[in-house]
């Protein structure tokens, strides 16, 4: 399913698109290594420019979910 997302580079916002792990802009900007999508930031794995259409579509890292720590008495907690 694709979802709209808001991508943040230096002060400009843009709009895209994401499918799983799949990021599609428009290809008005350098991709760095990370990547702000919805106020997270993603690692970016490759990209490439769909010349056609003038997207570039981004490879993101799958988002990292937050662990869980384990109290001194064996129970979990949220960390």
């Amino acid at each position: 399913m694709l979802k709209q997302v808001k991508v943040k580079v230096g002060d400009e916002s843009i709009n895209g698109s994401m499918h799983e792990d799949e990021l599609l802009i428009a290809n008005v900007i350098d991709v760095g290594d990370v990547i702000n999508v919805d106020g997270k930031d993603r690692e970016v794995l490759s990209s490439s420019i769909d010349y056609r259409d003038n997207v570039l579509k981004i490879n993101l890292a799958k988002a990292s979910k937050p662990k869980k720590e384990k109290k001194s008495d064996g129970k979990s907690t949220k960390g």
